[in-house]
């Protein structure tokens, strides 16, 4: 149960600290094994509101993490939609 002290961490996942803190006491040592514990930074903002918060809980701002970070990347060529249908309504 949530008390008035948890607060949200991932907005788009709806993931509260005490998620994030019985994870971390389950021996989670870094931000990627946290989101893919908690499902923290995978919705549609993709981490970039939760992302940095959820590295703090870990410190793993090394300069050369042993893990692969979670991140959003684009799509490879964006293409309108036009372009996307291709198709003549007017047989």
């Amino acid at each position: 149960m949530k008390n008035q002290e948890d607060f949200i961490i991932c907005r788009c996942e709806n993931i509260h600290m005490s998620e994030m803190e019985e994870i971390l006491q389950q021996g989670a040592d870094n931000a990627r094994e946290l989101k893919l514990k908690s499902r923290a930074g995978m919705g549609f903002c993709a981490s970039r509101t939760c992302g940095p918060f959820i590295e703090s809980l870990t410190q793993d701002r090394d300069e050369t993490p042993s893990y692969i970070n979670l991140k959003s990347q684009p799509p490879i060529r964006t293409i309108s939609m036009a372009d996307f249908i291709k198709e003549d309504f007017h047989d």
